[in-house]
């Protein structure tokens, strides 16, 4: 079966062709399918539209709590052993669904859409260039348009991946370090229709905080200890280098101890060594805490319709 997601957030001029075109492409495919919206509390018409559709899942958000929550939220009621996700703005076209889920019946584990003709502003284009170099370099995972909300997975690949932050985002990465196989897909990109963006550059900058979580996730998340650990040692032994400067400028009568700054330095190392050692620990605490809660999300679903 193939679950479809979009978000919405004031998106009522553009959901209902989003659902017609969805409907004709997916009825082609000749499979199972469901098409699940999720209203991230608009405050337009978008959610009497979305009711007003059929056959579509209606997820509604208790209030607005952004596109990383309402893909969480897709991903927890979608029933499918693909999924797809799209944005609702139509700037990503549904007719080229189909190739991505054709790529995943040949073996990958993800397929993720490259708008290699992207039609938005130069700005836009080149923070997006930068910050998905920025990316391949951290991650070492090589796609060249992480940003692109039209992707397919492989359910198996996705399953239990807990969305915070922006880190929809970086989904794929999750899916590649699960193992899943992943390849690019050059996809049609058009000019927003009707709506505004929802996100802007200095808000895109945030993106690349989501980016050291993430980095953090993959690496360090079943073993925090040994990450601050780490750090703790390197601030520790700098601390014994610099104590061991200051006495060997004593013993050699070079400088007194009261009129240089390295006993300073190696004190607060001291401490910062001490400091982020107990970081660790109480990470690893918190840590034992999640995996206690990790059925609660930090956002709310009032109401699920269902239409056939």
């Amino acid at each position: 079966m193939i679950s479809v997601i979009f978000p919405v957030y004031n998106e009522e001029g553009s959901v209902e062709e989003l659902h017609g075109r969805l409907v004709k492409v997916l009825s082609n495919l000749g499979e199972p399918y469901e098409i699940i919206a999720v209203d991230d509390g608009s405050s337009d018409g978008s959610r009497q539209k979305l009711v007003s559709l059929n056959p579509i899942t209606v997820v509604m958000l208790s209030r607005n709590f952004g596109q990383n929550a309402a893909l969480d939220a897709g991903f927890q009621v979608a029933i499918g052993d693909i999924v797809v996700t799209i944005d609702a703005d139509l700037q990503n076209q549904p007719e080229d669904i189909p190739q991505l889920i054709e790529k995943l019946r040949t073996g990958y584990g993800a397929a993720v859409g490259w708008r290699k003709n992207r039609r938005d502003s130069w700005s836009r284009r080149l923070f997006s260039l930068v910050a998905n170099w920025v990316v391949r370099r951290v991650t070492g995972v090589p796609l060249h348009d992480f940003s692109c909300s039209l992707k397919a997975y492989r359910r198996e690949f996705i399953d239990g991946v807990q969305l915070l932050g922006e880190t929809f985002i970086f989904m794929p990465i999750f899916a590649y370090d699960r193992g899943a196989k992943l390849i690019e897909v050059e996809v049609q990109h058009s000019k927003r229709s009707s709506g505004v963006s929802k996100y802007h550059i200095s808000g895109m900058m945030f993106v690349l905080f989501d980016l050291l979580s993430v980095k953090f996730l993959l690496n360090y998340f079943a073993r925090p200890l040994r990450f601050f650990g780490s750090w703790a040692v390197v601030f520790f032994v700098s601390a014994l280098f610099v104590f061991g400067g200051a006495v060997t400028l004593k013993l050699l009568h070079l400088k007194d101890l009261s009129v240089t700054p390295l006993p300073l330095i190696g004190t607060m190392l001291t401490i910062l060594s001490v400091l982020t050692f107990m970081l660790g620990f109480v990470t690893e605490i918190l840590l034992r805490i999640y995996y206690n809660q990790k059925d609660s999300t930090p956002y709310m679903i009032y109401e699920i319709i269902k239409k056939n």
